[in-house]
């Protein structure tokens, strides 16, 4: 009876030491929760645009007020907001450099003077300027050599010129170039689609170094559009008159995979929904219509599908969605959505929040 009790006591006390113990480490391993996006509120009048991510935590927010436009980094997490530069001047455009370190700034003081402007986000200092006539103007910055932009500027009887800038030495180069569809494939290459009208729906696509105006060489003939990013070439063209081809090409230009959506079409050609361009070979994000048809003018609803090129899948993210830009902070979850990019979608949940409220925004 004795050996009997001492054995139930010593199973007794080694029960209590397991309860003990799993109870310690599940306190030790908590469940963590995700960070939910937290919308800051700003007013109807002076909220301007988000331009765009400055890190995965923080993006470029533009609002103005008095006259002056500011820019400001802004936490999508805690709504904190970091001043890095203001203007008087009249905004035309605003890009992000592809290392997340400058801000191209275009703006015009009057009629007859603009400037181009480089500013570091770190402590909006201005690297570099340049004046230049206030003219419809497109840039190019290059992913490869940050301190090369790339413009095309339209005369006001539309015919165009493409210059090469490096703010790091203020030199400017002319850029022989017939087509002003164009896109960086490196430090000295570009890809351009060459068209016979500018309306036309089909061009070639031709790659040339800027530096060798005599040599140009055919990649891929009759497409409607194309980008690149991430040493990724995406060609969109007919797959057939009910379908969309999204081709990917590596760096040879040869095509790795194919993905097949339905068509939207009227009597200037083929509609080609909003995709993210921070693609790579793993996520393509894109909105896809329901179904082939022509284009009429009642409301149009799309579903945001994220596409795997190198495992061949397709995931839908949400339904019934409006086609609106998108853009992602090099492919990651989330994803900034809306005209004016005041909204984040989390591509892993299907959530989205409003990252600016206004007084009188409808949701």
């Amino acid at each position: 009876m004795k050996k009997s009790k001492a054995f139930l006591l010593i199973t007794l006390l080694m029960g209590l030491v397991f309860i003990s113990f799993g109870c310690s480490e599940e306190k030790e391993t908590p469940k963590k929760t995700a960070k939910e996006v937290q919308g800051v509120q700003i007013k109807t009048k002076e909220f301007q645009r988000v331009v765009g991510w400055l890190s995965k935590d923080t993006v470029l927010l533009q609002t103005k007020k008095h006259g002056t436009t500011y820019f400001e980094e802004l936490d999508i997490y805690n709504e904190k907001k970091r001043a890095i530069f203001n203007t008087n001047e009249s905004i035309s455009e605003v890009q992000i450099s592809p290392d997340y370190r400058n801000i191209l700034l275009y703006s015009a003081e009057s009629d007859k003077k603009a400037t181009m402007r480089i500013i570091a986000l770190n402590d909006g200092s201005i690297v570099a300027a340049r004046d230049t006539k206030p003219l419809t103007t497109t840039f190019y910055w290059n992913d490869e050599s940050p301190e090369k932009i790339m413009f095309v500027t339209y005369s006001p009887q539309w015919n165009f010129h493409i210059e090469n800038w490096d703010y790091t030495t203020n030199q400017v180069d002319n850029v022989d170039l017939v087509s002003p569809f164009i896109s960086w494939y490196g430090d000295n290459l570009v890809i351009s689609n060459n068209k016979d009208k500018p309306d036309d729906e089909l061009g070639n696509l031709y790659l040339q170094d800027i530096r060798d105006n005599a040599t140009k060489s055919l990649i891929v003939a009759n497409i409607m559009q194309f980008a690149v990013h991430d040493n990724v070439l995406l060609t969109i063209e007919k797959s057939s008159n009910e379908k969309l081809l999204y081709v990917f090409r590596t760096i040879g230009f040869q095509n790795f995979f194919s993905y097949d959506s339905a068509r939207e079409y009227d009597e200037l050609g083929t509609f080609i929904p909003y995709f993210d361009i921070n693609f790579d070979k793993n996520t393509f994000l894109t909105f896809v219509p329901y179904k082939s048809q022509k284009i009429s003018s009642g409301p149009h609803e799309y579903k945001l599908v994220k596409v795997d090129p190198t495992n061949k899948k397709e995931t839908t993210v949400l339904e019934l969605m409006d086609n609106q830009p998108i853009l992602s902070y090099e492919t990651g979850d989330l994803v900034l959505y809306g005209y004016l990019f005041d909204k984040v979608i989390d591509t892993k949940t299907g959530k989205m929040y409003n990252l600016i409220n206004t007084p009188t925004k409808s949701f």
